[in-house]
């Protein structure tokens, strides 16, 4: 699986293929500093989708120097399964 990050001014989203098939999409919203995980889409179950697609969003806030705020519930049990990331949780998430 690839993943892309597409972003603009104002947030954007983290996209997964398998191949040439989009299989997963992440949206994400910047607020200062602070990127917000807002939605987690895995369009095929049993594959990992999800958890690459927060892997791959934590990649690139770490590569910017953001915190997350992790807003949907899947992101949100992702990070509670990587404690390793804790000090880039935004603290008022």
């Amino acid at each position: 699986m690839e993943t892309k990050i597409e972003t603009t001014n104002t947030g954007g989203k983290v996209l997964v293929f398998d191949g040439e098939e989009i299989v997963g999409r992440l949206e994400f919203s910047f607020d200062g500093n602070v990127m917000s995980i807002d939605h987690t889409y895995a369009f095929k179950k049993g594959m990992g989708i999800g958890g690459v697609l927060v892997s791959a969003a934590n990649d690139y806030a770490v590569s910017k120097g953001l915190k997350v705020k992790p807003v949907c519930s899947f992101a949100t049990a992702w990070y509670d399964r990587h404690p390793q990331f804790g000090d880039i949780l935004n603290s008022a998430s």
